[in-house]
């Protein structure tokens, strides 16, 4: 069986290709319609996702559109729904400053018909981000929303800007960058609202940073996800740079949290996403990649999804959503900073010694990363980035396939609950239900 590009494709039940990139978000409304939101566009669907209304936009009642960057949707109580989004100063703005974002949050009481002005989420100072499709109602009515903050010089060592990692793809130059070289520093946390996000506050106990060895080796956290894995008890996953997703847990609904430790996933610096099912498994869907395929370029070529049935410590039934490789599942390697081999200063600097072993000719390359998952009741929506560099006719260079005419960059795919456990009616694993229970003083 391959699993290139996908695992059983023929299971799905629809796969759309689309130009939303990394804006979607979604969820259901009252009437059972599914909500899509991708930046300031919106469409429906009425039959789970398998065919979709055309493009349409909102504005609050004072006239300015509703979305942005970092889109999020959740269900409010009744009929509404909220939506949270990044949004920058105005030009004349005293803290106007391109890294300074800050999220707003709008409320509609009519299912998306109208929509109130924005409130501020986060306070002014620090730039403050939010990955998108991240928005959690939990089951006391809390909406948690997980954010990070960016800080530091935006250049390295001697003010060199960052170099630019990539590879020969037909014996021209593709761009794998990702954050590799990043100089800029980043740490998560949490702000909840208990009114239907008309006020907000935030975590009690700081920001959540990875330390490595007490006072010495600190590394960053960014684009968090947050999932309710029982009333009041909440899991995070965070983007970071050494070779694993690291989670967090809150035992009192988002208002404090342990320190982050890496989980047994492997994992390129992307986000993922992750999610409860209606039968209490978890979802994961990331970019898994190996130490070795990272630094030979194969940045964001694995979207992988997998299942826990046991809270997050063991995790099964691992599938490629979109892939360039046949392996479904891969060890993750030892924690530490993972980057391409292959990389390039601007004109005028020393080439940088790079490990040849893993500098390597390829005839074809793609990315796709940046999931966004919606859980139903019998079905999983999960639409990622989709992007394949192709030989320009005219030119020597390499160009997106998304910037053609009629290109796309996303795929939205709708996906059985089955195809997430290998094709197979869910069920609870006893095995790993008795060890969990004996080892729960709580079960």
């Amino acid at each position: 069986m391959s699993n290139v590009p996908m695992t059983r494709p023929e299971e799905a039940l629809a796969i759309h290709e689309t130009r939303y990139f990394h804006s979607s978000t979604f969820t259901e409304l009252e009437d059972g319609r599914v909500l899509h939101a991708a930046g300031t566009q919106f469409n429906t669907s009425d039959d789970g996702g398998i065919t979709w209304s055309e493009s349409f936009s909102c504005s609050d009642t004072e006239g300015n559109p509703v979305g942005g960057g970092g889109t999020s949707l959740v269900r409010l109580s009744g009929s509404g729904i909220g939506l949270a989004a990044m949004q920058r100063p105005s030009d004349d703005s005293p803290e106007n400053d391109r890294w300074n974002a800050h999220l707003v949050f709008w409320r509609s009481e009519d299912g998306g018909e109208t929509w109130e002005p924005p409130v501020r989420i986060t306070p002014p100072g620090v730039g403050t981000y939010a990955y998108q499709d991240v928005l959690l109602r939990t089951a006391s009515g809390r909406i948690v929303l997980p954010v990070y903050i960016a800080i530091g010089q935006s250049a390295g060592p001697d003010d060199v800007k960052p170099p630019a990692s990539g590879k020969l793809v037909n014996g021209q130059w593709a761009s794998t960058a990702a954050h590799f070289f990043d100089p800029r520093f980043s740490a998560s946390y949490v702000c909840y609202s208990d009114d239907d996000g008309r006020t907000w506050q935030r975590n009690r106990d700081g920001e959540l940073i990875i330390l490595m060895d007490w006072n010495a080796s600190f590394s960053y956290t960014n684009e968090p996800t947050v999932t309710e894995v029982s009333p009041g008890r909440l899991l995070m996953f965070m983007r970071n740079g050494l070779g694993r997703i690291f989670q967090a847990w809150s035992a009192d609904n988002g208002e404090t949290w342990t320190r982050p430790q890496p989980t047994s996933l492997a994992s390129s610096t992307a986000p993922a996403q992750i999610r409860t099912l209606p039968n209490g498994h978890l979802l994961a869907v990331w970019n898994q990649e190996t130490e070795d395929e990272i630094k030979r370029g194969y940045n964001r070529t694995r979207v992988s999804a997998a299942i826990s049935r046991n809270g997050g410590s063991v995790w099964e039934f691992f599938q490629n959503v979109e892939s360039m490789h046949e392996e479904t599942r891969v060890e993750p390697g030892p924690i530490r900073p993972v980057r391409p081999a292959e990389y390039n200063f601007d004109p005028g600097l020393p080439a940088p010694e790079r490990e040849r072993e893993h500098i390597l000719p390829f005839d074809f390359h793609g990315r796709w990363s940046y999931p966004s998952v919606f859980v139903m009741a019998d079905r999983v929506l999960i639409a990622h980035t989709y992007s394949v560099y192709e030989e320009h006719p005219t030119r020597a260079e390499l160009i997106l396939s998304s910037q053609k005419e009629g290109g796309f960059n996303q795929k939205l795919k709708v996906l059985p609950l089955t195809w997430f456990y290998g094709g197979k009616e869910p069920a609870d694993n006893p095995v790993l239900a008795r060890i969990y229970d004996q080892g729960n003083p709580n079960a």
